[in-house]
């Protein structure tokens, strides 16, 4: 019996099981370089290009409007969005990218709304 290797697409999507467009991956591979048919290897998924784009993912998945789809519903609490944030922004950090420093910090501030 043969095993199928994963692909980095693959990989990608294991992110998290909501229902991330193909677009959005295909973008997200293209702007950070990062091949989706090539073989999700140790190196590949330990790369600074595929860290990137999965940084990029959980901040899309961050902005996600919660969902429901085939009778399925996806949603997020806060604290996991913020979990996904948190996540993107230490990567971003981590590698040096300047995505990071512009990620807006929302939330209530002061006595007065």
């Amino acid at each position: 019996m043969m095993i199928e290797m994963a692909t980095t697409l693959d990989a990608l999507k294991g992110v998290s099981a909501y229902p991330i467009p193909l677009r959005t991956f295909v973008e997200v591979a293209e702007r950070r370089g990062v091949s989706l048919s090539e073989e999700a290897t140790q190196a590949v998924i330990t790369g600074r290009q595929y860290r990137l784009a999965k940084a990029d993912l959980l901040l899309w998945l961050y902005l996600a409007p919660n969902v429901t789809q085939g009778g399925q519903s996806y949603s997020f609490t806060d604290e996991q969005r913020k979990q996904f944030r948190n996540q993107a922004s230490s990567i971003y950090a981590e590698l040096g990218d300047e995505h990071a420093a512009s990620l807006p910090t929302y939330g209530y501030k002061g006595s007065r709304l």
